[in-house]
């Protein structure tokens, strides 16, 4: 009789753990991801998990591919020279300070005691290394430094060429930039020292440039320069980060983060259940008609941000390549509906490119209104023929802007254009519009502090100008808010170049919308913010 009851429990255990085993088989691999992270939580002792929506594509620091889920992870294990803070200030980093005083020959004073993660220090050597890798014409890289002596127009080194004219080491931590012309510090502030992260010349310094980007580091960066180091990456489920102990500024006081990749309509529900700690900005955006729900949740702190990045539509020039017809398809948008209605009037109309919030924003331009009339005029003037479908590249992830989409293809149908939606993830759209397969594309901008960055991709002969738009004067213009150091004359140069763009229109502002920025209570240290989130990442804490 105990013989029979221990065979049949026996049996019962068995048939549990094969029914737990099976369960676990069908999990998708966002729960495998989140039953390891908890694991590693659990060993690893103070953890925040960061919840995203995209996975990152590449962990290159001189090649994001435009990608802001790999910049995030990016700030985690890299210090660039400068911080950009939330306040918009550039404060020091790699950098104890750099130094102009003709906005045209910068001077750049290293921390002495900065180190690699290995223990190596940081030197000059790294810097100049970096560059000449970077700019190497046989490299590919997001780095876009045509402004230093030396380089060409496209920010890169003439082939052969090994070193930059405009670079100077005058010892081990203290280098010189010359530009090709004066330029504002904040240019150089934000496209330089504040954009750049290094390669360690002492792990690289071997490998040919053609072979860089296949090298095994750029799968398993262990070797970087910021306040927690690479532990581990499964694409499309997470990236772990654990604390660098031979930070040169303090030692992080969390043991980990998890950067955890989950589907945009999980990201509430992981908040309420404490898989996650936080969302990140941009690339873990809560809606905003989530709003309500996320309030009333008692562990979560909720704030919104001030109106920064804007949300653009971007025309191929070369297929769209009339401006009236361009004219009328921002007539044909009813977008006040979206900020009223999809929005809840959390966000701000905007025509151009640059949200209110900058200073340099040309805010007494009247903007385009919904005029669907008007807009049917404009086709009939240009001659547009109603047979023809223009393709609307859309990326997924982000809800909101999906849904703005489906409601910009509803009016332009109502003008009569035919609309053809096709959604891509980031990276497959981006790979459509630098090779100009599109007719209209929308995506969400970085903010910048200069305004020379919102506008460079306009400019004739830049590699980032995907909408193919040409304007030699508008290039001239941008020329010339590049060399100006006034701040009054720069910003009339600025307005000139956003009435020039308002009128040909090779893209258009949709919205600017307040992000959600939630926050688990456990977290004591540490909060999403649209600029300036990492920038003190080694001073988190939670419980």
């Amino acid at each position: 009789m105990k013989m029979r009851y221990r065979a049949t429990l026996a049996i019962m255990i068995v048939a549990v753990l094969l029914v737990l085993s099976a369960c676990g088989a069908t999990n998708n691999s966002t729960q495998i991801a989140s039953t390891q992270g908890a694991t590693a939580a659990s060993e690893g002792g103070k953890t925040v998990t960061i919840g995203i929506v995209n996975s990152p594509v590449t962990l290159n620091q001189i090649n994001d591919q435009g990608d802001s889920a790999s910049t995030t992870i990016q700030h985690l294990i890299n210090d660039s020279l400068l911080d950009v803070d939330d306040q918009l200030k550039f404060t020091p980093k790699l950098a104890d300070s750099i130094d102009t005083t003709d906005h045209q020959n910068y001077t750049v004073h290293l921390n002495k005691d900065a180190k690699w993660s290995d223990g190596q220090p940081f030197t000059t050597k790294d810097v100049e290394f970096t560059l000449l890798t970077a700019l190497n014409p046989q490299v590919e890289t997001t780095l876009r430094l045509f402004f230093i002596e030396g380089l060409d127009d496209t920010g890169k080194l003439k082939e052969g060429q090994n070193k930059i004219t405009g670079l100077t080491i005058v010892d081990d931590h203290t280098f010189k930039i010359k530009t090709k012309a004066p330029i504002d510090p904040d240019i150089f502030n934000e496209s330089f020292a504040s954009k750049i992260y290094f390669l360690p010349e002492h792990i690289l310094k071997d490998v040919a440039p053609d072979q860089l980007a296949t090298n095994e580091y750029f799968q398993k960066p262990e070797v970087t320069i910021g306040p927690f180091k690479f532990a581990k990456f499964l694409k499309d489920q997470y990236f772990q980060v654990v604390k660098n102990d031979q930070y040169y500024r303090s030692v992080p006081k969390l043991d980990q983060i998890f950067v955890k990749v989950l589907p945009a309509t999980n990201l509430v529900a992981q908040l309420q259940t404490g898989e996650i700690q936080m969302n990140s900005l941009p690339v873990g955006l809560i809606p905003i008609t989530e709003y309500d729900k996320v309030k009333s949740l008692p562990d979560i702190n909720l704030t919104s941000s001030q109106t920064t990045e804007p949300v653009e539509i971007f025309f191929n020039t070369e297929t769209i390549w009339n401006p009236k017809v361009r004219q009328a398809i921002a007539y044909a948008l009813n977008r006040q509906q979206i900020v009223t209605q999809l929005l809840k009037g959390q966000a701000e109309l905007i025509d151009g490119s640059i949200p209110s919030s900058n200073q340099y924003a040309a805010t007494d331009i009247p903007k385009y209104t919904y005029d669907p009339a008007k807009a049917q005029a404009l086709l009939q003037e240009a001659g547009w023929d109603a047979n023809q479908t223009i393709r609307f590249l859309v990326p997924v992830g982000n809800k909101v802007r999906e849904q703005a989409a489906d409601i910009l293809e509803q009016n332009l149908e109502a003008v009569g254009i035919k609309v053809d939606i096709q959604k891509f993830d980031f990276p497959t759209l981006m790979q459509k519009t630098d090779s100009k397969d599109y007719d209209i594309t929308i995506f969400t901008r970085d903010y910048y502090v200069d305004p020379s960055r919102y506008f460079n991709m306009f400019e004739s002969d830049n590699a980032n100008n995907i909408v193919g738009y040409r304007n030699p004067k508008l290039d001239q213009l941008l020329k010339d808010g590049r060399a100006e150091s006034d701040p009054a004359k720069r910003k009339m140069i600025y307005h000139q170049v956003q009435e020039i763009l308002h009128e040909d229109v090779p893209s258009l502002g949709v919205y600017s919308e307040k992000r959600l920025q939630a926050v688990s209570k456990k977290v004591k240290v540490g909060q999403p913010m649209n600029i300036g989130m990492f920038n003190h990442v080694n001073e988190w804490d939670s419980q």
